[in-house]
């Protein structure tokens, strides 16, 4: 199904009256992972391949996406993880290293080349902010071939999945830009506590890294499709 097909069924009441509170909005500041790439079986498979070296239980997609949160250390000492500083750094870079060894077979989330498209034709400024490594998200835009929508591409300099807040105000002070005309898009608890700390607008995507259980208790419009995000400049 199209977005034009989408937009025209009844799953998107919940926008008749936000659309008309954010006539304003100018910029789109999109996360990645979940968000516009559907890697979060890929990633449940990973952390599984890690749990496995620690001689932990491993998790699927349903678990792991009932489970995952940030920070990300949480949710591996939750899965059982108990090392130190050091121990836990062995851990993110046994999962960037199968990460980066997959990442390839992902395929982007439905509707996604459609809804870049259509806001840039509408002038409609992206930023992508992830707490993914700076190189590794620049890589996988191009190999995408999406790289072309974003104004900025915000990545990290640290393979922990830490920093979004640092880098969303670092843009914020270097464009100018009015935090309330802009509105962030993710699918995870950070991102809406990126959004709140950056001042800005949240909606959640409820098929990403975190199931619906984990996000109806948090604050932000929930939207099931990408597609749903043209609403806010129809």
């Amino acid at each position: 199904m199209s977005c034009a097909e989408y937009l025209l069924t009844d799953c998107n009441l919940l926008w008749v009256t936000m659309t008309a509170e954010n006539k304003s909005i100018s910029h789109v500041i999109w996360d990645w992972n979940g968000t516009l790439v559907d890697d979060s079986e890929f990633c449940a498979s990973v952390v599984s391949a890690v749990l496995e070296e620690l001689n932990l239980p491993v998790i699927d997609r349903l678990a792991y996406r009932r489970q995952f949160r940030f920070p990300v250390r949480e949710f591996y000492e939750e899965l059982g993880f108990s090392g130190g500083d050091s121990d836990y750094l062995r851990v993110c870079d046994s999962f960037i290293k199968k990460y980066r060894a997959g990442w390839r077979n992902c395929s982007l989330q439905n509707g996604a080349m459609e809804v870049l498209s259509t806001l840039q034709k509408r002038g409609v400024q992206q930023i992508m902010l992830s707490a993914g490594y700076q190189k590794d998200v620049e890589a996988s835009l191009k190999h995408f071939r999406i790289d072309k929508f974003f104004t900025d591409i915000l990545g990290q300099t640290n393979t922990r999945a830490e920093g979004k807040v640092v880098r969303g105000k670092e843009w914020f002070a270097q464009s100018g830009l009015i935090p309330d005309r802009a509105i962030l898009v993710g699918d995870t608890n950070h991102d809406w506590e990126v959004a709140e700390a950056l001042g800005d607008d949240c909606l959640l995507l409820t098929n990403g890294h975190q199931d619906m259980e984990r996000l109806a208790a948090l604050q932000p419009p929930k939207i099931n499709e990408l597609c749903e995000v043209l609403e806010l400049f129809t």
